[in-house]
């Protein structure tokens, strides 16, 4: 045997890469025809303007509009309106103000809540008006309850 394969005819080229692997079906692909033609850069520039300021997935679904279109007997000026949503620049306008203002108080955030923070310090309640804290756990136990509790603590293994 010389080589990967053996000479002797049981090589199977359909199943090369497939080894121990059920081969998955692809569907089948769609039957096609490349439609194409030349634009030359002397006499076609506006052409050629036009192609490159498109998008790159949207020229396929433009050119088919535009033969759709003529096909049916339109004018081509038709065919070349593509659907748009309108905008109104008041409502742009109002979007860019409101994000310029966003964008301010989120820059501005930390130097207030730094001075907020600094008033509510000034503004703490003093301790002798507030009230005392009481220990009413500890208290409720017995000497002997205390003790245990502190014997379990100590044993315990942090």
């Amino acid at each position: 045997m010389s080589g990967f394969y053996g000479l002797d005819g049981q090589f199977d080229g359909d199943k090369t890469g497939k080894r121990g692997r059920m081969s998955r079906k692809r569907p089948p692909k769609r039957e096609h025809k490349l439609i194409a033609f030349k634009a030359f850069f002397d006499t076609d520039r506006d052409i050629l303007e036009w192609w490159e300021g498109m998008q790159d997935g949207e020229r396929s679904a433009v050119m088919r509009d535009l033969l759709r279109v003529y096909l049916q007997g339109l004018p081509l000026v038709e065919a070349a309106r593509r659907q748009t949503v309108p905008v109104d620049g008041n409502a742009v306008l109002q979007v860019l103000n409101d994000t310029a203002w966003i964008r301010g108080a989120l820059d501005n955030m930390p130097a207030y809540l730094e001075a907020l923070l600094g008033r509510v310090g000034l503004n703490s309640i003093p301790m002798s008006v507030a009230q005392p804290r009481s220990e009413a756990s500890d208290d409720s136990l017995s000497n002997d309850a205390l003790a245990r509790r502190k014997a379990k603590l100590g044993k315990a293994g942090w």
